[in-house]
């Protein structure tokens, strides 16, 4: 798993684990007022286009310069999808 988290940070696409140095969307409140990273709420829109299924959890993983949301959904067969989002672009980088 560590291997594979790693590949994925080189390669800009890593998925990550739920639980893998992440914090809460409202610890995260405190980087979107600084400028830091942009909303979540901000770039649903391009999520929504690129994830079908209702949004069931949401946080901010990485450090200052790999910030990056993972948002998991539940999608309409029943499957959870995870999304992951660059927090200071607003860019989809992977879904899986």
């Amino acid at each position: 798993m560590a291997a594979a988290l790693l590949l994925g940070l080189v390669s800009g696409t890593a998925v990550y684990p739920a639980n893998s140095a992440c914090i809460s969307l409202s610890e995260a409140r405190p980087l979107v007022q600084a400028g830091t990273i942009v909303s979540l709420l901000s770039v649903l829109g391009p999520v929504r286009r690129a994830v079908k299924g209702e949004m069931i959890d949401g946080d901010l993983c990485g450090g200052p310069d790999n910030y990056r949301y993972v948002v998991t959904f539940l999608g309409p067969d029943g499957k959870v999808i995870r999304a992951t989002i660059n927090a200071k672009t607003g860019e989809v980088v992977g879904v899986k």
